[in-house]
């Protein structure tokens, strides 16, 4: 309820937030609180559903032991003379994801399977599991058999659901964790995995190094037998040249070329050297006593000297003696005779030379012609040569190969005996004491967030789909009227007493409970139009209407009637509903006249006019008008007859029919002072409020307002409407019950 007389209410409407418009954090948690206490019940249910499922699988699960095995994976090296076999290089983090993933590959889990014997485990064979529980259930119908294949395939997936690898930090060691319903079999299935992986890794090595082992010996065969066949053609070779190597240097043709060379070489020389001294001799002829080989002649030296001293001794004499004397004939004789010795052994060393020069030039012939012939055979031992070093090139090349493949096959085969594995186990799995699940506390934490987000997305469904109107703040929004007061609904037992004193309607409450909450609720309805007007006069007219049926306008009009005669003021109230009157029944009156009579005959007047049987109020009740004979003409003549009943009356209030349901409320609207529009709580929609509050916005009234019927002040208090009823609670001391 809004605070009466505290403001003047005019023609523009009020803002909507103006009661609450505070926007801090604090008014957010208000409003979260507000929310949780209008949708408690439901947040409640669903908050207990959801613990409910918690406990459900809490005693529904069986129980499931989880052990863990820890494997550390280690470097090493492994190279073989350049051939990498099987390498593992510095453990990186990609390193470590990889083997995590190669715990769980299927071919592991296969392997663990049939090792542990697993397809007959009812745990992990689900076809062996439902076996069992048919046979339990009706041992005459046995289930069809399914192929080995398949039961180990079903095995291996149930299986690997129950195993999972996790790297633990950032550290090289990764644990194998296994599930199972029996605490033993868990740990032995974690350290089963843990080994079977170990075993992977070493089989995978074995693999590597024996596929090269096999490879490298099929190239020492294929190697050995080319080798062969290389060698025996190159001593074929060799047998069919005469050779001993591929350079040619031990062949007959080579030596006997170099010698002949040698001795070539030698007698051209010569040959040129005897030429040379002929043809110095043959050139001198007679007078060759000056040519070297005759003056390196022993015998011509002797004669010369022999001549040197005849002529020193004819000197000596041609001094003593003259050209006659017999000393001087005989010394020209014996210098005439020696020097017909010289001459004469010139002459047979010329002859000497020119023999010898015919023999040295048939012996260059002869040794030219030698040449010749090995030279040419020499040119056919060089072909055989360089098809000979050929063939020991190839020979060599694969023996080098083939020793090279030699001592890769034996490394390959010293470290296949030295293979392990890349990992190792550093932590078996130990029996688990108590199962992993179900884990009560977890479960109860789960539906408890679970039924948290479920009650909450609920109560925000229900919230969103509230279409009823709820608070004064709502329909002030609705229909930019302000919002007056909330007038409470009578609980089941205010009703039930009413019906026991034979009370007509909750109106009667007025005068049975004065004190009570709900006649103070139109005291305070009465203060707000009293106090309200901006001119400071009351309004004489006030005029009740809404937008549907059934919102309790009627109802409404003759408590507040009641109200104001009770506070001594002459009253009356007028049933302007011309279709559905319902004054009457409400008032356990019985009307002899329609309104529209007594408008076109104001004589009628005092006959309608009936006295209300439980207060001082007059009330004008009204027959339902059948057709629309006289309505128009009624309707005219509304405001004058109004305002003939202002003269006799202090206060007029009059029922009219809904708004939205015909168009005379909108015409007597303009002959009040007041028009309140009257909101069903909880059931006038948004839209009905706010084509009503359009169709009475003409500028011809004083005041215009709204008023919320029919509330549950309990459920209304869950909100903040700045409403002084949201505080029922705080003040319910002051009203009598």
């Amino acid at each position: 309820m809004s605070d009466a007389g505290s403001q003047a209410y005019v023609d523009t409407p009020r803002r909507v937030n103006e009661t609450v418009d505070d926007q801090s954090f604090g008014a957010l948690l208000e409003s979260v609180y507000a929310f949780f206490q209008r949708r408690r019940l439901v947040l409640i249910g669903f908050v207990l559903f959801g613990l409910l499922l918690g406990i459900l699988k809490t005693v529904t699960t069986s129980p499931v032991y989880m052990a863990s095995t820890s494997v550390v994976i280690e470097s090493k090296e492994s190279q073989i003379s350049g051939v990498q076999v099987e390498q593992s290089k510095s453990i990186a983090s990609t390193t470590v994801d990889g083997e995590v993933q190669a715990l769980t590959s299927p071919d592991l889990m296969e392997r663990v399977v049939i090792e542990q014997n697993l397809v007959q485990d009812p745990e992990f064979n689900p076809f062996l599991a439902a076996r069992i529980a048919n046979a339990a259930a009706d041992p005459s119908k046995v289930p069809p058999r399914v192929s080995p294949e398949r039961e180990l395939r079903a095995t291996v997936q149930v299986f690997a659901s129950h195993i999972s690898a996790r790297r633990q930090g950032l550290s090289f060691v990764i644990a194998i964790t296994a599930r199972s319903k029996n605490a033993v079999k868990a740990a032995k299935l974690a350290d089963a995995m843990a080994r079977g992986y170990l075993a992977s890794q070493l089989d995978a090595k074995l693999l590597s190094t024996r596929q090269a082992s096999t490879w490298l010996q099929q190239q020492v065969d294929s190697l050995k037998k080319e080798l062969e066949k290389q060698s025996a053609a190159v001593q074929a070779e060799r047998a069919s040249s005469g050779m001993m190597s591929g350079t040619g240097e031990g062949s007959v043709a080579d030596q006997q070329v170099r010698a002949l060379s040698a001795q070539l070489s030698q007698a051209r020389a010569d040959l040129a050297a005897r030429e040379a001294r002929f043809g110095s001799s043959a050139s001198l002829g007679a007078g060759a006593a000056s040519a070297s080989e005759v003056l390196s002649s022993p015998v011509i030296q002797g004669l010369r000297q022999r001549e040197s001293e005849a002529n020193r001794k004819i000197s000596e004499l041609s001094i003593r003696f003259g050209p006659a004397h017999p000393q001087m004939q005989s010394a020209r004789q014996e210098k005439a005779d020696i020097e017909r010795q010289i001459q004469q052994e010139t002459a047979r060393i010329v002859r000497g030379n020119s023999s010898e020069l015919d023999v040295a030039r048939r012996s260059v012939a002869s040794l030219q012609a030698d040449l010749n012939r090995w030279t040419n055979a020499l040119a056919d031992d060089t072909r055989r040569a360089s098809r000979l070093q050929q063939l020991e090139g190839q020979a060599e090349a694969t023996r080098t190969t083939y020793q090279n493949y030699v001592t890769r096959l034996q490394q390959v085969t010293d470290l296949e005996k030295l293979q392990r594995p890349d990992a190792r186990i550093i932590a078996k799995a130990s029996v688990p004491g108590r199962p992993s699940s179900p884990v009560p506390a977890f479960d109860l934490a789960l539906g408890l967030i679970l039924g948290s987000i479920l009650a909450i997305s609920v109560a925000a469904v229900l919230e969103f789909l509230q279409r009823g109107l709820r608070t004064l703040q709502a329909v002030e929004s609705a229909s930019s009227l302000p919002g007056l007061v909330s007038i409470p609904a009578l609980t089941k037992r205010e009703l039930k007493e009413l019906r026991a004193n034979s009370a007509l309607g909750p109106a009667d409450y007025i005068t049975r409970k004065p004190l009570s909450i709900y006649s103070e609720a139109f005291r305070k309805l009465r203060a707000d139009l009293m106090l309200g007007n901006s001119s400071g006069k009351a309004p004489q007219v006030v005029l009740f209407t809404s937008a549907l049926a059934g919102e309790g306008k009627s109802t409404t009009a003759l408590a507040f009637a009641r109200t104001m005669a009770q506070a001594g003021a002459s009253t009356l109230l007028v049933e302007a509903d011309l279709r559905r009157p319902s004054i009457a029944a409400v008032a356990g009156l019985e009307p002899s006249l329609a309104l529209t009579d007594v408008i076109m005959q104001p004589g009628l007047l005092n006959q309608a006019v009936l006295p209300d049987p439980i207060s001082t109020l007059s009330i004008l009740p009204s027959l339902p008008v059948g057709g629309r004979s006289g309505v128009d003409q009624a309707l005219e003549s509304f405001k004058g007859f109004i305002e003939s009943l202002r003269q006799q009356y202090d206060f007029i209030v009059i029922d009219t029919a809904p708004v939205l349901a015909v168009a005379e409320t909108q015409l007597m609207t303009t002959c009040a002072d007041a028009v309140v529009l009257v909101v069903r709580w909880d059931r006038a929609t948004r839209d009905a409020v706010r084509l009503a509050s359009k169709a009475i916005s003409t500028p011809t009234y004083q005041i215009r307002a709204s008023i919320l019927n029919g509330v549950n002040l309990e459920l209304q208090s869950r909100y903040l409407s700045g409403d002084t009823a949201s505080y029922y609670a705080y003040n319910k001391a002051y009203y009598a019950e």
